[in-house]
């Protein structure tokens, strides 16, 4: 069950424990949770504020310009994306208050946000890259089925990593003449992704690994689980650790050369690449993998920004 935590002793604000339990994910009810909170803590410190009725529009703006001047970790400014989060937070349970007639109205709807820039690019690989990737993890003899089936599942699906390590078994299905994965996506939506030759050659040949093993594949366990736990040598049927994957992609980079750093979110990335490079339309791909706006499909081609491809020498003046 889903708990509030007091925002701060002596501070009135009641958070209604209706808005938080509206959201199906654990991970973002914790996020508002924390979000809004800061905020209120804030708000109480600086304008002895203590009920939702006194904050105004002007109260969210310098919250938003104490964020970009000193209010991330260790007192350095928060980065536009991590401000952009913050008052999305705020605006969500403002209006859900709207809603409640708790207040009259949002004060974050017309407060302007930071434009977000990406500083660092997430780095795609080519797809010689992703096979030489695939080769060396097929040599590892104590984990090579369950890294090449996670991997490949990565790379030929452009699932999130937090979408890929909540599968179980029953999500892996056979619809018609296709093998598909039902998952669930941001916001709590159920998704499914019709898989490619080469991923659902893996994952069988992981299952069929599993079951040798004797492990637990029931439709309610966990599709991709560790190969050992040194806490607790019996207990395997658990999802995965997030920083494994990471470890894990930054081991196999080093073994194959690759001087850049990758990340789960690499596979998203060329995955996205790969389907642009090919010629898939890009609002289809955005379709594909859950983007609200092409927009933020077309930041994932910068590495396919090629000076012979450009448009202008297409022209024919003669």
């Amino acid at each position: 069950m889903f708990s509030l935590k007091q925002v701060d002793p002596g501070h009135n604000f009641d958070l209604d424990e209706e808005f938080f339990e509206n959201f199906t994910s654990s991970h973002t009810r914790k996020s508002y949770l924390n979000d809004i909170n800061q905020f209120l803590c804030w708000i109480s410190d600086y304008f002895k504020i203590e009920n939702f009725e006194s904050i105004e529009r002007i109260h969210v703006i310098k919250y938003r310009n104490y964020l970009s001047e000193f209010g991330g970790h260790n007192q350095n400014p928060s980065t536009p994306k991590t401000i952009n989060r913050k008052l999305a937070s705020l605006s969500v349970f403002f209006k859900y208050l709207v809603e409640k007639n708790s207040i009259k109205a949002n004060p974050v709807s017309s407060v302007r946000r930071p434009r977000s820039e990406v500083k660092s690019p997430t780095n795609a690989l080519t797809k010689d890259q992703v096979l030489e990737l695939f080769a060396l993890m097929g040599q590892n003899k104590n984990s090579k089925y369950l890294h090449v089936a996670l991997f490949v599942t990565f790379f030929t699906t452009g699932l999130r990593k937090s979408e890929v390590l909540n599968l179980k078994f029953k999500d892996y299905q056979t619809q018609g003449d296709n093998k598909v994965l039902q998952y669930r996506a941001k916001g709590g939506k159920l998704g499914k992704k019709v898989l490619n030759p080469l991923a659902i050659k893996a994952i069988e040949e992981y299952i069929d690994w599993m079951n040798e093993c004797e492990r637990e594949t029931g439709d309610n366990d966990w599709l991709f689980q560790p190969t050992r736990n040194p806490s607790n040598p019996e207990f395997l049927n658990k999802p995965l650790n997030p920083s494994t994957i990471n470890e894990l992609l930054d081991r196999y980079a080093k073994q194959a050369g690759i001087g850049v750093k990758i990340t789960p979110h690499s596979a998203r990335a060329t995955f996205i690449g790969e389907l642009l490079e090919i010629g898939v339309d890009i609002y289809t791909i955005a379709i594909e993998v859950g983007h609200a706006s092409v927009k933020t499909t077309g930041e994932y081609d910068k590495r396919r920004n090629k000076i012979k491809e450009a448009p202008t020498l297409k022209l024919n003046w003669d």
